[in-house]
C-alpha cells in the first residue's frame, strides 16, 4: 500500500475506534479511489455500510466482491457470511438462507446452525427451528433448552385442538419447566378444557416456583381460584410466600394491594418496608409505597422510571417482555 493509501487507511481505523462509521467510510473510500482492487477493504466497507444501516449498499458491495474473478478462496467464506448478516439485518431471510445454505456446504461451524435455526423461527417454521436449536446444543455444548421449549410452545399456539395443544405444552415444559410464558398458556389451556384439578395444580406450581413477573400474573391466578376453588385459599398461599421471605416483589405488591382494599394502610406499608429492608428496593414497590403515602413528589419521581431490565444486555423497559428487543434473549427481563 502506498503512502497516500496508508494515511487514509489508518485514519479510517481511527474513526472506527471512535465508532464514527460515516467518517471511516469516507477514509476507506479514498483508499479505494487510489487502489480499487483491494477486495479486503472493499468487503470491510460493505460491513461498515451495514453497521450504518445502509443495507442495500452493504449487499451491493459484498455481492460485487463475491463475483470478482480476483477473489481469493480465503476471503470467499468471509464475504458469504457477511452477506448472511447483511440480509438478516435487512429483514430478508430468504436471501440470507440462500447464502447460508451455500456456506454450510463447506463450513460446519455451529454458529451457522444457530443462525439457520433463528431464520426458521422467524419464518414460523417452529418444528424445524426446534430441531436445529437441538443440533446447535449438541455441537456447541451450549444450553438452548429454553429456545427449544419456546419453539414447541409456538407450535402449540397453532393447534386448534386442546388435547394436542396440552400435549405440546407438556413437552415444552418437560424441556424447560421454568418458562413463564409456557406455564401461563398451559394453565389457560387446562381451564379452557375443563381440567379443573390439573389447572389448580398448575397454578400452585406457578406460585411455588416464583414464575410471576407482573401483577397481572397473580391477579389472573387468583381469578382461577375465584372461579374454581376458594379465593381465600389463594390469598393464604401468597401470604405464606411472603412469610417465607420470598425475593419476588410481585407477591409483596399483591399483598400490599390486599391490605389497601381492607383499609389497612399501615400493614400495606409495613409489608413493603420489610421487603425493601430485606431484599433492597424495586421501582414497582417504591411507586406503590409513594402512592400509599400520597406523596406526590415521590410518585412523580418514580412514575416514569423503568421497572424492568434485561439481565443479558441491560436494556430497560417500562413493561415486561418475553423476548428482549435489543439482544433477543428469552425471558431474561427481570424487575429492578
Amino acid at each position: 500500500m502506498d503512502e497516500y493509501s496508508d494515511k487514509h487507511f489508518l485514519k479510517g481505523f481511527g474513526f472506527l475506534a471512535e465508532n464514527n462509521i460515516a467518517r471511516a467510510l469516507d477514509e476507506f473510500s479514498n483508499v479505494l479511489m487510489q487502489k480499487n482492487d483491494n477486495l479486503e477493504i472493499y468487503a470491510s466497507m460493505g460491513s461498515l455500510f451495514r453497521r450504518n444501516g445502509d443495507y442495500a449498499k452493504a449487499v451491493h458491495i459484498h455481492e460485487s466482491a463475491l463475483s470478482s474473478p480476483k477473489l481469493p478462496g480465503s476471503l470467499k467464506k468471509y464475504i458469504q457470511f457477511e452477506l448472511v448478516k447483511d440480509y438478516r439485518a435487512w429483514g430478508q431471510n430468504k436471501q440470507a438462507k440462500y447464502y447460508l445454505d451455500d456456506l454450510s456446504k463447506h463450513d460446519k461451524s455451529p454458529v451457522l446452525v444457530k443462525i439457520l435455526a433463528e431464520i426458521n423461527f422467524e419464518q414460523e417454521n417452529y418444528e424445524e427451528a426446534e430441531k436445529l436449536f437441538h443440533k446447535y446444543e449438541k455441537i456447541s455444548h451450549k444450553d438452548y433448552s429454553d429456545w427449544r421449549a419456546y419453539c414447541i410452545y409456538k407450535q402449540a399456539l397453532k393447534e386448534t385442538q386442546d388435547k394436542q395443544k396440552v400435549k405440546l405444552l407438556e413437552k415444552s415444559l418437560k424441556i424447560s419447566p421454568g418458562l413463564r410464558i409456557v406455564n401461563l398458556e398451559y394453565i389457560r389451556t387446562l381451564f379452557a378444557g375443563a381440567q379443573k384439578e390439573k389447572g389448580i395444580s398448575a397454578v400452585n406450581s406457578f406460585i411455588e416456583n416464583d414464575l410471576a413477573l407482573t401483577e397481572d400474573d397473580l391477579n389472573e391466578m387468583r381469578e382461577y381460584y375465584y372461579d374454581y376453588k376458594d379465593v381465600k385459599d389463594f390469598d393464604q398461599l401468597i401470604m405464606r410466600k411472603v412469610s417465607a421471605k420470598t425475593e419476588n416483589p410481585f407477591y409483596i405488591l399483591f399483598m400490599a394491594e390486599y391490605f389497601i382494599k381492607k383499609d389497612d394502610l399501615t400493614r400495606a406499608k409495613e409489608i413493603i418496608k420489610d421487603f425493601i429492608n430485606e431484599h433492597g428496593s424495586f421501582k414497582s414497590l417504591l411507586k406503590k409505597y409513594s402512592q400509599i403515602h400520597l406523596d406526590s413528589v415521590f410518585v412523580d419521581a418514580f412514575i416514569n422510571e423503568p421497572e424492568y431490565k434485561c439481565s443479558s444486555c441491560g436494556t430497560l423497559y417500562n413493561d415486561y417482555h418475553t423476548i428482549c428487543a435489543n439482544c433477543k434473549s428469552l425471558e431474561k427481563i427481570k424487575p429492578v
